[in-house]
């Protein structure tokens, strides 16, 4: 009788931890991997990302590759400026970001912005489809107007993702089993 009651103790015992465990969330992944595994995606199409830079909000203040505030206004324009500073009151609207930038000219680049909420999550969509626009502008008409044309920008619950490349679905898709 007795070893049955400490068997059912034990049982219980772990029961509620297992219960405790299943209250805590587990934090997003970093924008770096869920970039990461995009570019991994990227190295299996038909065409892989040309030659290019990562730009991280991580990234040491003094770092060559930090995404500060200055460089992601000029490329998102005057509307992008304090989208990242924590200047507001509630703090900042992108509370993690990872850009591919390509050094070739060719239009190819990746966004990933992990947003404070979905609404802030939607207005940084709509800064990505301008940029989106500004790029497809800027290589109307040449060597590259139809790539420029072919990029996509996805929301997925607080989570961007900016797509412009080749082919955008499979990294599209290894962006959204990247955050879950």
């Amino acid at each position: 009788m007795r070893s049955i009651r400490s068997l059912l103790l034990a049982l219980m015992a772990v029961l509620v931890l297992l219960l405790s465990a299943c209250g805590r969330a587990t934090p997003p992944p970093p924008a770096s991997a869920v970039l990461t595994a995009m570019v991994t995606a990227a190295e299996t199409t038909a065409q892989p990302l040309p030659e290019g830079v990562i730009r991280l909000t991580v990234a040491p203040p003094d770092s060559p590759s930090r995404l500060t505030e200055a460089f992601f206004s000029a490329l998102y324009g005057e509307a992008g400026r304090g989208l990242l500073s924590a200047g507001e009151a509630q703090g900042p609207l992108v509370q993690d970001a990872a850009l591919y930038l390509s050094v070739a000219p060719y239009p190819c680049e990746l966004g990933v912005f992990r947003c404070a909420d979905g609404s802030g999550a939607e207005e940084l969509a709509d800064l990505c489809r301008g940029r989106l626009d500004t790029l497809s502008r800027g290589f109307a008409g040449g060597e590259h107007g139809e790539a420029a044309s072919r990029g996509r920008v996805a929301v997925e619950g607080n989570w961007v993702f900016l797509v412009l490349c080749e082919d955008p679905s499979p990294l599209l898709e290894a962006a959204r089993r990247a955050v879950g």
